[in-house]
């Protein structure tokens, strides 16, 4: 299924907002290419702090609060002694 992404992101204080047409094909895997595109935004912007203020897609469904526990969950816990 073909589906219209739309993502809207805070960069160093400047806001952001970026469209695509993704193809996919369970809806089980949109929240996962929505982080995968907002990595590699963060990737071609230097790494700046990103907040992910609104993640929509087809202009319906709202998933932001999916992507935010992505991408909450794949920071590890570093707990280094030194």
């Amino acid at each position: 299924m073909n589906i219209n992404l739309q993502l809207n992101l805070n960069i160093d204080g400047n806001r952001c907002s970026c469209g695509g047409d993704f193809k996919v094909y369970r809806e089980t895997e949109i929240p996962q290419l929505a982080y995968q595109w907002i990595q590699q935004i963060k990737k071609d912007t230097g790494y700046r702090t990103t907040l992910i203020e609104k993640v929509i897609w087809n202009n319906e469904k709202d998933i932001t609060e999916e992507v935010n526990k992505l991408a909450k969950a794949s920071i590890p816990f570093d707990d280094l002694p030194f």
